[in-house]
């Protein structure tokens, strides 16, 4: 008898909003998500054909939603209590339809099942009740992780806890004092998303999409001046105000406030977290990352190796080596063999060729 192939695959960052048309029909410059198509069809392929017998399960490795994100007009962007979780991710779900119908069927599959693990922008996935909406609408074959999830000498994360801008506090997720209902006790980069980076994207669409950062202020001071000048004074303005606010909750620590501006200028990695636990325990030989949208696959020792899967929405690289544009829809395939063993790969969905494409 022939063994069940068995499959995981790992994507990321999505960043998926509530579509890239509004209800009225107006262009949404918060979303960033254009890849329905393609993931519909990557989707497909892994659930039929050679695929339909398999063993497969996707794992969403954080981000997968934009709960920070959604409407730039609501008057409480801040507030995410369960109530507007579950709102949020309505507008999600109906953003892009034939994407969650794509992941319905998948999960419907026989022996086919879908993991969404836990990032620093889907923080309504903190609330159970978001996880029965999304039972309810894909099916029973979905599940979420909040924390580590630890498989086969596999460790899967989204990787936002090893930075001091995006960590969550894991003793205190919610802020329940004096206030009519729990709500998610935001770190301090999803403030600086709110506050800073939406409204920014009203005049510059890509610019959070730009790296490396320091390369695009450099660039924006010569050819794009004012804005740049303005975009500077308003990043120190914002570090001025959550350091000294009133409000308990957003102050951000001397410390913890000295600790992100150090991280600032730096280009984001997970290359020395997966290496230390990879070579401290013996009973991990795989760790998957995500969070820094930078794809990359190394081995650190015989049978230790390190996967970050990038994510699925275009970049602007402003480095010599990959200047330009950049869309790799890449991620993590981990197939076991006869024996048990998990071979990990990097792999890119390459899909269709398609001879009209939506640019805007």
């Amino acid at each position: 008898m022939i063994a069940r192939k068995k499959i995981k695959l790992i994507v990321s960052d999505f960043h998926l909003g509530r579509g890239r048309r509004l209800p009225d029909g107006s262009f949404n410059f918060l979303e960033d998500f254009r890849y329905d198509d393609a993931f519909v069809e990557f989707l497909d392929h892994y659930r039929t054909g050679d695929h339909s017998e398999a063993e497969i399960e996707l794992i969403c490795n954080g981000d997968f939603f934009n709960h920070l994100q959604i409407d730039i007009h609501d008057p409480s962007p801040d507030v995410l209590d369960e109530a507007t979780a579950i709102t949020r991710t309505d507008h999600i779900l109906k953003g892009h339809p034939e994407l969650f119908d794509a992941l319905k069927r998948f999960a419907a599959s026989p022996n086919h099942s879908v993991t969404f693990t836990l990032g620093n922008h889907d923080a309504g996935l903190l609330f159970p009740s978001v996880h029965r909406k999304l039972r309810e609408t894909l099916g029973d074959g979905v599940q979420v992780k909040i924390g580590r999830y630890v498989f086969d000498d596999v460790l899967v994360e989204h990787g936002h806890q090893y930075f001091a801008d995006n960590a969550y506090d894991t003793q205190r997720y919610f802020l329940t004092e004096h206030l009519p209902a729990p709500v998610v006790n935001l770190p301090w980069g999803s403030y600086f998303v709110i506050f800073y980076i939406n409204p920014v994207k009203k005049e510059r669409p890509y610019f959070d999409k730009v790296y490396p950062f320091k390369n695009y202020l450099r660039w924006a001071l010569i050819h794009d001046t004012w804005f740049a000048i303005r975009s500077v004074f308003r990043i120190v303005f914002y570090f001025l105000w959550v350091r000294f606010t009133r409000d308990p909750h957003r102050r951000s620590p001397i410390l913890k406030t000295l600790k992100i501006i150090q991280e600032v200028p730096i280009s984001p990695k997970l290359d020395r977290e997966a290496k230390k636990i990879l070579l401290s325990q013996k009973d991990i030989h795989i760790v998957v990352f995500s969070h820094t949208h930078h794809a990359v696959m190394r081995q650190f020792a015989p049978n230790k190796v390190y996967i970050n899967t990038g994510l699925w929405n275009e970049q602007i690289s402003l480095e010599i080596s990959d200047l330009g544009k950049i869309v790799r829809l890449t991620y993590a395939h981990l197939e076991y063999d006869e024996h048990g063993r998990v071979n990990p790969s990097l792999k890119e969905w390459k899909g269709s060729h398609k001879m009209i494409e939506d640019i805007s």
